[in-house]
């Protein structure tokens, strides 16, 4: 896509987001206002249960610790057929889904144009990407591929930097909860996400922050008062990009840099920079997620290249 047709479809959205804005405005102001309910609970909410076996072989144990890019290129060298074929689904009606929604708000601008909805994704590699990311999140960890064992350990290997193995893991136990899960078993945490949600997280840990700020974050985590479950903050992150992903509502973003998987790991960067920053100057507790986590997803929906800018002049100073 030329440059001049990214600045005009740019633009086009700009103007609408302001009316939006402005009619939401108008709107909220003739509602009375809720409070609202501050919620516990972090888990992202999926009607399917599993639980995995706790066994692994010693000396799987013992490997050291990989990179995101290392995992990703093997990853997407699977058959992924069935996956690829559900997401191309679930593109197609969230798509649908939220051109129709669009439309049903405000059907034309004052100028008498139709609002552009979604960004054209004319590089077969990006429509590519963009298809892979949201067929691994449909992807559930499996006992018997050993790539998924190696993400899963490369994981906590990183965080709690001991990147060349010398410590055995035990596949459940309460050493994962340490660095955020919910439980002794980490997979029950992956629904929605699947795969994909484990690869965000060590992207993260592995190329998204330095080992130092990797550090502090996991030791924010298991603060006293300000606490909260790493990992799945990482995962709710992935669960609103993907929403986001698959409504085509990053396809602009995708195509100015060339990339799909950049973009959508460079706003999840932003995300927890993000997050950290309101986090620690708010002195927030788990009771205020709630509240910070909709900040997060408003900036995702409405300023996703100010996450984007974020990360890359953050990674950059």
């Amino acid at each position: 896509m030329a440059s001049n047709e990214i600045e005009r479809w740019e633009a086009a959205r700009k103007e609408w987001d302001e009316v939006e804005q402005t009619q939401r405005r108008a709107t909220s102001a003739s509602r009375p206002q809720v409070p609202v309910k501050k919620r516990q609970s972090l888990a992202i909410v999926d009607d399917r249960a599993s639980r995995a076996s706790s066994y692994c072989e010693e000396h799987e144990n013992h490997i050291a610790a990989c990179s995101f890019q290392s995992i990703w290129s093997r990853l997407s060298s699977e058959d992924l057929t069935q996956e690829k074929t559900q997401a191309m689904d679930l593109i197609d009606r969230a798509q649908l889904s939220s051109a129709r929604a669009s439309a049903s708000k405000i059907p034309y601008c004052i100028c008498g144009s139709s609002k552009p909805n979604v960004c054209p994704l004319r590089s077969t590699t990006l429509a590519d990407e963009q298809l892979l990311i949201v067929a691994l999140s449909k992807v559930g960890y499996s006992e018997s591929n050993p790539l998924h064992w190696e993400l899963l350990c490369s994981l906590f290997k990183i965080i709690t930097d001991d990147r060349t193995g010398r410590n055995a893991i035990s596949r459940t136990g309460p050493h994962w909860e340490k660095i955020g899960f919910q439980g002794d078993d980490p997979v029950t945490d992956l629904r929605g996400v699947g795969i994909f949600g484990l690869c965000q997280l060590l992207f993260l840990v592995s190329n998204g922050l330095t080992s130092q700020m990797t550090s502090q974050l996991l030791q924010l985590s298991n603060d006293k008062i300000q606490s909260f479950p790493l990992a799945v903050v990482g995962l709710n992150w992935t669960a609103m990009i993907l929403e986001r992903v698959k409504q085509g509502k990053l396809n602009w973003l995708a195509v100015k840099e060339n990339s799909f998987i950049t973009v959508v790991n460079g706003i999840y960067r932003g995300c927890f920079l993000s997050f950290w920053k309101m986090w620690k100057s708010r002195n927030c507790t788990i009771v205020d997620f709630a509240n910070v986590s909709n900040e997060i997803r408003d900036t995702i929906k409405r300023r996703p290249k100010s996450l984007l800018n974020m990360a890359v002049l953050t990674h950059h100073t």
